[in-house]
């Protein structure tokens, strides 16, 4: 079977193409799933459920797999939700070993919870926004359906969200 994902043809059997997409988009869906979530083990489940689900369920008029991913990593979010009747909010990000000094480690991660302090000031929607753009790599015009608003409103909502974030950050003692 021959099918186009994104740059590359993959060739194989149907149980190949999905482990060729998981080892090329988990990384993303996961980080996109416990921004959703906040909970690496909910993000697992949701991450893992979300790869079958959407290569069963893939349309034909679908612009790329990883789009039509995260479409169906919300909505299992969503029904997540629904079944514990309430969103979770994140404590705190796990972070990835670092090879460097104790101290750069102490200090990428002081300021990775800066941001993460700061991105937990944003709506639940400008979170979503930010994780979708910055942490995912979906452009602006591939998140505006997902979040059913136009390109410009998304395109706009990112400029004021970047400054909001810089002058979070500003007043933390992080930036220029």
């Amino acid at each position: 079977m021959e099918r186009l994902w994104g740059e590359r043809r993959l060739e194989t059997t149907e149980t190949d193409i999905l482990e060729q997409l998981y080892h090329r988009y988990y990384s993303a869906a996961y980080l996109y799933c416990l921004s959703l979530s906040g909970d690496a083990h909910t993000a697992q489940d949701i991450t893992a459920d979300a790869f079958v689900k959407a290569y069963l369920s893939l349309p034909d008029e679908v612009p790329s797999f990883r789009y039509w991913l995260f479409r169906v990593c919300k909505n299992l979010w969503i029904d997540h939700c629904r079944k514990q009747r309430h969103l979770a909010e994140p404590d705190a990000l796990e972070f990835l070993p670092d090879p460097n000094t104790p101290e750069s480690i102490y200090l990428r991660n002081e300021q990775k919870k800066a941001l993460w302090a700061a991105l937990n000031t944003l709506s639940p929607t400008d979170r979503e926004i930010i994780t979708l753009h910055y942490f995912s790599g979906l452009p602006l015009k591939e998140i505006a359906p997902l979040l059913g608003k136009s390109h410009d409103a998304v395109r706009q909502r990112m400029v004021r969200l970047r400054n909001k974030l810089r002058e979070e950050l500003e007043a933390q003692g992080y930036g220029r």
